[in-house]
């Protein structure tokens, strides 16, 4: 009788342990699933993160250089004609510029460049810019500039000008200056000669330019 005392304990330790065995065996499959879920859903919020820095950085890249831009069109230069990009085009001539992506690829003739760096001097996008002016019926002047922001780690094809990695943003610009009453007038110190200023209307470029040939 004793004895069997002895052995009663040890069976049902035995069996608890079995049975502690079994239920982590079903716990096993839950916890691994919940482990990746939670892995994948780290990885999921940083790239999201990266994301969303990336078309920041795009973003600021496009504001740049279409600011750039304008500033080479009210200069005094930019009117010039000497300056073959400001020779007048209709609207849908400089839309079938503009809107090929071949234009933007690097080095394209007339292309302009500003780099986007941050306080550590760290380049933080690229951007480009290309301005054109436009025929008007009435009298002054007119130019649409597009400009493209290109986050830090971008690439661009340089056969189509495709963008391949990274973010890329579009920014366009309408500067219209109407002409000067000033000249040719008899006073110019006449309140009805004041120099005419620039208007600007800005949007954003939600359909990027299509790849066409050319």
């Amino acid at each position: 009788m004793k004895r069997r005392s002895r052995q009663a304990p040890r069976a049902r330790h035995l069996a608890e342990r079995g049975q502690a065995l079994v239920v982590l065996m079903l716990l096993l499959p839950a916890l691994t699933a919940a482990t990746a879920l939670a892995v994948r859903s780290a990885i999921t919020a940083a790239r999201q993160l990266q994301a969303q820095q990336t078309s920041a950085q795009a973003q600021e890249a496009a504001s740049l250089a279409l600011r750039q831009c304008e500033a080479l069109v009210m200069a005094a230069l930019a009117p010039d004609a000497a300056d073959p990009r400001t020779v007048a085009v209709t609207a849908a001539q400089a839309e079938q510029t503009w809107n090929r992506l071949s234009a933007w690829r690097p080095g394209a003739l007339g292309l302009g460049t500003a780099t986007v760096a941050g306080p550590d001097g760290r380049s933080l996008g690229m951007g480009q810019c290309l301005f054109q002016r436009l025929t008007d019926g009435a009298q002054g002047l007119r130019f649409v500039v597009t400009a493209r922001g290109l986050s830090a780690d971008a690439q661009v094809s340089v056969q189509t000008g495709m963008l391949l990695d990274g973010a890329e943003a579009w920014q366009q610009a309408m500067l219209r200056k109407a002409a000067d009453p000033c000249l040719g007038a008899s006073a110019p110190s006449a309140p009805t000669c004041a120099p005419p200023g620039w208007t600007r209307r800005w949007r954003t470029l939600i359909t990027p330019p299509a790849a066409n040939p050319g």
